[in-house]
């Protein structure tokens, strides 16, 4: 979705865009080739590496921007195209219990590689430097968020008791079981429903506890949506929840502030450069599922600062983490990299 956004977004101010991807699809705004990598997983990137050269030689780019460091990173830098950015998304470099040796040493190649490293939030510059060197070029610019889908719209009518809605995916990293749980102690003593927007192995699992709980006709799970639909979902509820164990930056906390649904997230570093505790949003420790129980009937029980919360919020997203910003910032990175400020 979001290599999708970056090319609209530059077809529409005029540039040529060509798209170089694992996995056979499609883009309106983009051109689009397939590297093969044969379905031998990791072992396959090599293969994909004289593929991606191949593609450079017919297309001769300006400037090659590979989106994450694990995977597009390491191919392109193996592939010395330049002049190269290495965008690092989340997972790709904040590694769980230390990570893997392999999934490091690709990270720091495609690192050293790049003439400059991007990531999506400044917590994660300090674990680029760690992996790379004090040394490497590296600059955060959020994805951020387009105001004009996610607009201003907060929901203020309670006559139907607490809205709650989740935007994550039913993977064991983003943890919505314990959201689950959560809204299920919650909804025993106050009406409350609940949305799961996404997709992932845990659905079942999360369908099939939302019924052990009987609270299956309080919870709706519609699956992946458009971001006009994302928006409106925001938009028709009270509180969203981030239960996430590791991020890098949380757009869909973006999108949740821009709206002006009040955002619960986990104490992370993802969440707590966007939120002050207890002002425009609500801090919890990951997987503690009393305490999100807790901050979900707090925030309903509180509608004044869920009102300032949310106009402080939009006007942040507005300021730090709007996406046309973001797509000019790194206009002008493309811009220093053609007209020589490489490095040597």
């Amino acid at each position: 979705m979001h290599t999708r956004r970056w090319a609209a977004a530059f077809k529409h101010r005029g540039h040529e865009v060509h798209i170089a991807t694992l996995r056979e699809g499609s883009c309106e705004d983009a051109t689009v080739h397939l590297l093969p990598t044969y379905g031998l997983g990791r072992a396959g990137y090599f293969l994909a590496v004289p593929a991606l050269r191949g593609v450079a030689r017919a297309v001769r780019p300006d400037v090659v921007h590979a989106h994450y460091a694990t995977s597009y990173g390491f191919i392109a830098s193996a592939a010395r195209i330049r002049p190269l950015i290495v965008t690092a998304w989340g997972s790709d470099v904040l590694f769980p219990n230390g990570g893997r040796w392999a999934a490091r040493r690709f990270t720091g190649l495609a690192f050293r590689g790049a003439d400059i490293v991007t990531t999506v939030a400044e917590h994660m510059n300090s674990h680029v430097r760690a992996i790379a060197g004090e040394q490497i070029n590296v600059r955060a610019i959020p994805f951020g968020v387009d105001v004009d889908v996610f607009r201003y719209s907060p929901l203020e009518s309670e006559r139907d008791g607490l809205r709650v809605v989740c935007t994550r995916n039913f993977y064991p990293l983003y943890d919505v079981e314990s959201l689950l749980r959560a809204f299920a102690e919650v909804r025993k003593s106050m009406p409350a429903r609940l949305t799961l927007i996404g997709e992932g192995p845990e659905r079942e699992k999360l369908e099939q506890l939302a019924a052990f709980f009987g609270i299956e006709d309080d919870v709706s799970f519609p699956g992946h949506v458009t971001p006009a639909a994302l928006a409106e979902a925001l938009a028709s509820a009270h509180v969203f929840v981030s239960p996430a164990h590791s991020d890098g930056n949380n757009v869909s906390l973006n999108e949740a502030m821009a709206v002006g649904c009040f955002p619960i997230a986990t104490d992370i570093a993802a969440n707590s450069q966007w939120i002050d505790q207890g002002i425009n949003g609500i801090l919890y420790a990951p997987g503690d599922i009393p305490s999100l129980a807790n901050g979900l009937r707090g925030a309903w029980g509180d509608p004044e600062r869920r009102r300032r919360a949310a106009i402080a919020n939009r006007a942040t997203v507005e300021r730090t983490a709007n996406w046309d910003v973001g797509v000019d910032l790194t206009l002008e990175l493309y811009s220093k990299l053609v007209f020589g400020e490489r490095k040597k």
